[in-house]
């Protein structure tokens, strides 16, 4: 084994040492080329090809490796090696370190023993710590992302929650799923997620259980928003669905469902004790269905193992003398019996009808129910058990004689091959393996019987739409700089344009609003009306309609206006239709670019803390505040990206820069429109040396017109914290109560509105100095006062 022969306090390093990043990649290539899952064209002929050639089968290869590995763990733990622990730990970190390695049914597969082999071992939390790391690391608790990945991942936080097991359930690598789930559980534990969901149903019998995660998932501020189909009991459910019948683990399976669906939670809230929380989670139509093909396949659990029971054991033949027991007896593997006992199948076919009554009886979830009044076939002590929520498994109705057995064989298939490399392996149909020179000389001849092959293509080489980040330039500050300057050139001439074409519509909808009132006026006509006699009487008789003109005004459509309002229509019709095209490509080339170097800068600087990555990452902090102007503020993309660059590089390098409180100061108030957004970085207690200076500063560019970023200026002084930490000598504190007297004076006898907060704090400052140390300045306080309210400057 590799790991032979290293201490047990060097296993860290060992391990290490061995993920060398050519190994990983050599199992990579191994992988890929021998696995049985053909991904596209080129691979199936490639590897039709290539098995035509020398004979083997794909996937041979793939189990002789499980072989390997399941051999190396069981030499590890005989006495005086390493142990099986650090054998997994090993083997888990190489085949998670494959790129999308639970997509790949190779690794799937090696996975899935691993995960039995750790089970017989009793060995699974070695194997559970790594993966809960990575769980938590796909969900985004840790782990430095760019700010448009973190963009991106807000924007699609609808999805279902990410899993190593994409879909509900597995039906082909159980152990491996049985693995996944547990480490899902603990998290779901951990992270309390269960806990409120359970908290919101009994508190509210109104709610489903999607309103009770949204709700959880509120309350725990979760990075990715979870689905409710990631829920254990869904997991567990679907999963039992999946497992063959025959499978070892479908007991402890059943089990970790019924201890979710026969919970009664209630102390752990302080609440009494209410009926199980499992008929909660199938109120829903799907959810109602996945109960009744639940129950049915209990059923058709209970009629296998019935079947399965009335079975003869077939005892295996201990005097065949072939070449497999031969070697067998060299090498002191003894193969077990592979099927299961009767006696085991009657266990389960009690057990899996115990689990029929407790989904099938409703009676079970109700508050005053009394366990020992159920009849011998509800297996109350289980029961109990499950209720209380114990969660010690049931390892007795695991057929762990199969599990020896399969492992055995396994063993066996690499031993066979370790102790007779010459022999033929026709197990596998793979004739003279290790003979190098009958297979090159099978594959000459091969090829013989085949066409020439047609010359591969020429390779063309395609330039990376966005440049990698050199590392030597992350401390470079000019070429820094420079990087930075060409991108937010680009970004920012987009705002520009944006701004443009905001101009132009507002001038068009101007235009448009203006010319709408005059395309109807009213226009005087004289119309001549025909009125009728109606009627008729002795003395009179109508002679006829009598005709009278009669002027009026009439609703006169201009045509020259209506084609001016159809020319204006359709030009910003034009126009919206141009903006709405997609921004060239080069916008998110030059994002994406500056986004890669920050982060790349941000990790380097975690890692490192030097010096020189910190100037780099505060001269760019600079940079991208210079190119801050109306247009970029006035485009929102633009906008967010900035103050999203603008928040990380200061939060990570000017938070503790005690040298750049000045830089920023004056950056505030040469353009008070960055006060907003460079305000927070704008600490000057970190600066105490300066702290009396920074103040006066912000006291000499007091006016009515910049009263707001005065006052929020003001709040980042903290006098108490600067006074109690660095105490201050008596002239500098005298000087600090004159700058604050005149500050006072500045803003009037009585101040206006625009300078009234500023005015209220400088009066809590000058508080703060005269109640330090009293009476140090009582006199000079007396003094000031007494002056500045003669003079009327100042209202005492």
């Amino acid at each position: 084994p590799c790991l032979r022969g290293f201490p047990s306090g060097s296993r860290v390093s060992s391990i290490c040492f061995f993920l060398h990043r050519r190994f990983i990649i050599c199992l990579q290539l191994f992988l890929q080329t021998d696995s049985g899952v053909l991904q596209g064209v080129t691979q199936q002929v490639t590897q039709k090809v290539a098995q035509h050639l020398t004979g083997i089968s794909y996937g041979e290869n793939i189990k002789l490796l499980n072989s390997m590995i399941q051999t190396h763990v069981s030499e590890s733990n005989k006495p005086g090696r390493v142990g099986a622990a650090a054998v997994l730990e090993f083997w888990i970190l190489v085949l998670t370190s494959q790129q999308l390695w639970h997509r790949d049914k190779s690794v799937l597969f090696l996975m899935d023993s691993l995960c039995k082999v750790a089970f017989l071992h009793q060995q699974e939390d070695c194997l559970q710590k790594p993966l809960y790391q990575l769980h938590k690391t796909a969900l985004g608790y840790h782990g430095d992302r760019g700010l448009l990945t973190s963009f991106m991942s807000w924007m699609l936080a609808g999805n279902i929650t990410p899993s190593f097991i994409e879909g509900s359930a597995t039906s082909t690598e159980v152990w491996f799923s049985w693995m996944i789930f547990n480490m899902e559980a603990i998290f779901e534990e951990d992270s309390q997620l269960r806990r409120y969901v359970e908290l919101e149903l009994i508190s509210k019998p109104s709610v489903t259980p999607d309103q009770a995660l949204r709700k959880a998932q509120s309350h725990l501020k979760f990075p990715v928003v979870p689905s409710i189909q990631r829920l254990m009991i869904y997991r567990w459910a679907h999963q039992a669905l999946a497992t063959p019948a025959d499978h070892p683990l479908l007991p402890l399976i059943w089990q970790k469902f019924f201890f979710l669906y026969l919970h009664r939670p209630g102390p752990e809230f302080g609440l009494p004790v209410s009926g199980c929380i499992g008929k909660r989670y199938f109120h829903s139509t799907s959810h109602s269905n996945l109960l009744k093909e639940m129950k049915k396949r209990l059923v058709e659990i209970a009629d296998f193992h019935h079947a399965a029971s009335k079975a003869v054991k077939i005892q295996k033949n201990m005097d065949h003398t072939d070449n497999t027991s031969t070697l067998n007896e060299s090498t002191g593997i003894c193969l077990p019996e592979s099927m299961t006992s009767p006696e085991l199948h009657k266990e389960l076919l009690r057990l899996f009808h115990v689990f029929a009554f407790w989904l099938d009886d409703m009676n079970l979830q109700r508050t005053d129910l009394y366990l020992p009044s159920l009849p011998v076939q509800y297996d109350t002590h289980r029961l109990a058990k499950v209720m209380q929520n114990q969660q010690d498994l049931w390892t007795e109705y695991v057929d762990s004689e199969r599990i020896k057995h399969e492992f055995h064989e396994t063993l066996n298939l690499w031993t066979q091959l370790h102790y007779e490399p010459f022999t033929t392996y026709r197990t596998s149909s793979v004739n003279n393996l290790f003979d190098s020179l009958l297979a090159k000389d099978r594959i000459l001849n091969n090829l013989k019987t085949h066409d020439v092959p047609v010359p591969t293509v020429s390779l063309q080489y395609m330039k990376a739409p966005v440049p990698d980040i050199v590392e030597t330039s992350l401390s470079d500050k000019k070429v820094a700089i420079k990087l930075i300057q060409q991108n937010l050139n680009i970004l920012r001439q987009q705002a520009k344009i944006a701004a443009q074409w905001e101009h132009q519509q507002i001038g068009l909808d101007s235009e448009l609003l203006g010319t709408l009132p005059k395309l109807y006026s009213n226009r005087e006509e004289q119309i001549t009306m025909k009125l009728e006699c109606r009627g008729s009487s002795l003395n009179h008789v109508c002679q006829g309609a009598a005709k009278v003109s009669v002027k009026c005004k009439e609703l006169y459509e201009n045509n020259a206006i209506k084609q001016q309002l159809d020319a204006l229509t359709e030009e910003i019709k034009q126009l919206q239709n141009y903006v709405a095209r997609p921004p060239p490509q080069n916008i998110a080339e030059a994002a994406v670019h500056v986004e890669n170097f920050i982060t790349a800068l941000v990790n380097a600087f975690k890692q490192h803390h030097t010096e020189t990555f910190q100037k780099v990452g505060i001269a760019l902090f600079y940079e991208i505040v210079s190119f801050v102007c109306d247009e970029t503020q006035r485009h929102p993309p633009t906008r967010q990206f900035f103050t999203s660059c603008i928040e990380i590089l200061g939060q990570v390098f000017l938070s503790c820069a005690k040298t750049e409180s000045k830089t920023v100061l004056k950056k505030v108030l040469q353009n008070r429109r960055l006060c907003n957004l460079l305000s927070p970085y704008f600490t000057p207690n970190i600066s105490p040396d300066e702290f009396v200076s920074l103040y006066e500063e912000v006291v000499k560019v007091l006016h009515t017109d910049s009263g707001d970023v005065i006052f929020m200026l003001l709040t980042k002084f903290d006098l108490m914290l600067w006074m109690n930490s660095t105490k201050p000598i008596m002239s500098e504190r005298t000087r600090l109560l004159e700058i604050i007297h005149m500050a006072l004076t500045l803003c009037g006898f009585q101040p206006v509105e625009e300078v009234q907060m500023a005015f209220n704090i400088f009066c809590k400052h000058w508080m703060y100095v005269l109640q330090y140390q009293f009476p140090d300045h009582y006199s000079g306080f007396l003094r000031l006062l007494m002056q500045s309210s003669s003079e009327q400057r100042l209202n005492p």
